[in-house]
């Protein structure tokens, strides 16, 4: 079966051996004629702004009464006591702006480790270099010790 330029599938690659073509377009190497075809964004940003957009954020969960008084009465503790180890599960609000949940939604992260320090004026507990607010906390863990305790809010 014949088909279209079916003579110019067959023909071989062309040879350029000394003529003015070779000389003014030398072979290019395999590793350089490979960056030819590379792909390239087209939209700098944009796969990472897609990326954002699967993020699967949540609303902050509502404290019951009682599961803010005994927050407090843990946080009143980790403050009167010498430094404690707690697990700390934490919801931090969405700041990007391109995304739907911004400033309405955000993610619950948890963080491990010996309590730096608890203020109750400023409401915010400090665990390492992370300084979380009060309002934030959605589970505290006090791990060790004799009276080991969770707290569900």
């Amino acid at each position: 079966m014949e088909f279209a330029y079916d003579d110019l599938l067959r023909l071989q690659r062309p040879v350029h051996d000394g003529d003015v073509f070779s000389r003014r377009h030398p072979r290019m190497p395999q590793g350089q004629r490979a960056k030819l075809f590379a792909p390239f964004a087209a939209l700098t940003g944009f796969e990472e702004a897609v990326r954002a957009k699967e993020v699967p954020y949540v609303p902050k969960r509502v404290l019951a009464p009682e599961a803010a008084a005994a927050l407090n009465g843990t946080l009143n503790r980790l403050s009167r006591s010498a430094p404690a180890r707690v697990k700390v599960e934490y919801f931090e609000v969405c700041t990007d702006r391109n995304h739907d949940a911004c400033g309405r939604m955000g993610l619950y992260h948890t963080r491990t480790g010996v309590v730096r320090k608890v203020d109750p004026v400023g409401r915010f507990l400090m665990i390492g270099d992370k300084c979380i607010p009060f309002d934030a906390i959605g589970t505290l863990t006090i791990i060790g010790g004799q009276n080991e305790e969770e707290i569900h809010l």
